[in-house]
């Protein structure tokens, strides 16, 4: 009985774990409330080895993002990486309604293949202006691989927060400093 007990605690505190938690953010970064959390939804994960990476320093640290708003752009993003795991499966990509939705990805050169160190905390909308807090936990659990990956996140937002045919500014942020623009409009 107190197998069972236990074994149910560690599952719960796993789901807790997966759901995510509480972020600390800077005062130059909006607060994320639980209201937030309905205006995007988590798509897809894992770890990509750009195709342009030979190019690349291998220790350093760089933030790349995307806003994705069709299929099209969907194709080159995913055909733009040499080697690519994710958790789950990408049938997920399949599902997304890009009428109706936006896509948000970002991922992190370069960080040893461990854990899932690359997630997103917060989006919200505030006219022209949209901010998205990504976290990079400097301490990810799980086994390190001997293999040189980039963290990826992916999440899907709903076009009709935006006004259609507008110049959108989506500024991301890292550990809750600003750290990338980029600028898309919604059609």
């Amino acid at each position: 009985m107190l197998r069972v007990q236990v074994s149910l605690a560690l599952l719960a505190a796993i789901l807790l774990a997966a759901c995510g938690g509480a972020s600390s953010s800077s005062t130059d970064a909006p607060e994320a409330d639980a209201g937030e959390a309905s205006l995007w939804r988590y798509v897809n994960s894992g770890w990509v080895y750009p195709d342009a990476a030979d190019d690349l320093q291998v220790f350093s640290e760089e933030l790349k993002v995307f806003v994705i708003t069709s299929q099209e752009e969907l194709d080159a993003f995913q055909q733009g990486f040499t080697t690519k795991r994710t958790l789950g499966t990408t049938t997920t990509l399949a599902r997304i309604d890009f009428p109706n939705s936006i896509l948000l990805a970002a991922y992190y050169l370069w960080r040893p293949f461990q854990g899932d160190p690359l997630s997103v905390e917060g989006f919200s909308v505030e006219g022209n202006r949209a901010v998205v807090l990504l976290e990079l936990d400097d301490s990810p659990q799980g086994k390190e691989y001997p293999y040189l990956l980039a963290p990826m996140v992916m999440v899907a937002v709903d076009r009709a927060q935006f006004t259609a045919g507008e110049a959108l500014d989506f500024v991301f942020h890292l550990n809750g400093e600003p750290h990338t623009t980029v600028a898309a409009t919604v059609e």
